[in-house]
């Protein structure tokens, strides 16, 4: 049975304007480089722009793995 997991990375920068960090590519990475040793595989990710509902901004990537 595959399973899949969703978590979200908040970041600080707007996508519109391309002002990621090292730092936050960094933490991008430590993510999926943790959940991979874990078994998970990324299949997909989006970026949120926070539309005021408490989230702000972010990444929401999801994971699977059987």
């Amino acid at each position: 049975m595959i399973r899949y997991k969703s978590e979200m990375l908040k970041v600080s920068f707007k996508w519109i304007t391309s002002s990621i960090t090292d730092e936050e590519l960094a933490k991008l990475d430590e993510v999926i480089n943790a959940r991979s040793r874990e078994g998970w595989d990324l299949v997909s990710y989006s970026f949120m722009g926070g539309s005021g509902g408490g989230w702000g901004r972010g990444i929401l990537m999801t994971f699977k793995r059987e």
